[in-house]
């Protein structure tokens, strides 16, 4: 289901049945209008000077109603830490270093903190696993001699909620839309989507959906819509349980 179904249907429906009202979808509206301020190109162009840094952030969060909404913060990682985050995702996405360069977080995700993500190990089939080897930055050698975290991006689907101290390791490079990752887990390997993990290593606890379910779930693909529109949808309706 696309975004014109999801107009379609809502203009179908009578104003009775939204689960939210006028009010409650004009405080969306108004976050939505105002998550780029005036000040947005300046924010942008000072965060270039790493003394300025922290404050660029902070302003950045003030004047554009927090990380759930904020576009020059969506901008300023994407372009100086190569960290993609998706519409009203929230978390350490947006703690410099926290997520490798490369990474990719849809919408709507929950990430709490603690989050531990590695894009590369230290090589096993050499004589020595000892950074002076293979990582340029100490020195001793010309160039990296193991795959860069660029090489290996991690890619985290829309409508993930993340616990916390989770760990990702290199070999997970997917964690699908709608999963749970518990907390404290090490995750090894790529996560369906809609399904709930935890552990060392994480294994499947259970499926969110039955695979009908999961496989509309994905069809709708709903966290393509905007928060305003999403509290007017038909989805947000049937998510509530009105299913008439």
């Amino acid at each position: 289901m696309d975004k014109k179904v999801f107009k379609q249907k809502n203009s179908e429906r009578s104003p009775q049945k939204l689960i939210f009202d006028e009010a409650q979808i004009n405080w969306a509206k108004n976050r939505e209008l105002n998550s780029c301020s005036l000040l947005s190109n300046a924010i942008f162009g000072a965060y270039k000077f790493n003394v300025l840094r922290k404050y660029c952030l902070r302003l950045a969060n003030k004047l554009e109603h927090g990380v759930f909404f904020s576009q020059t913060l969506r901008k300023i990682f994407k372009q100086y830490h190569g960290v993609t985050v998706g519409s009203y995702s929230y978390g350490p996405c947006f703690t410099p270093g926290v997520l490798p360069i490369g990474s990719h977080v849809g919408s709507y995700c929950s990430i709490a903190g603690g989050l531990k993500v590695f894009r590369r190990n230290h090589p096993l089939n050499t004589l020595t696993q000892h950074p002076f080897f293979y990582n340029k930055k100490l020195g001793l050698v010309e160039m990296d001699t193991i795959n860069s975290d660029a090489d290996n991006p991690l890619t985290i689907g829309s409508d993930v909620w993340i616990g916390e101290r989770v760990t990702i390791m290199p070999s997970c490079k997917v964690i699908g839309h709608g999963a749970v990752i518990g907390a404290g887990s090490i995750v090894t390997k790529d996560v369906m989507a809609c399904t709930i993990v935890a552990g060392n290593p994480a294994k499947l606890v259970k499926k969110r959906f039955t695979d009908r379910d999961t496989e509309n779930f994905l069809n709708s693909k709903w966290w393509e819509l905007s928060i305003s529109d999403l509290l007017c949808s038909e989805y947000f309706s049937l998510i509530k349980g009105d299913k008439e």
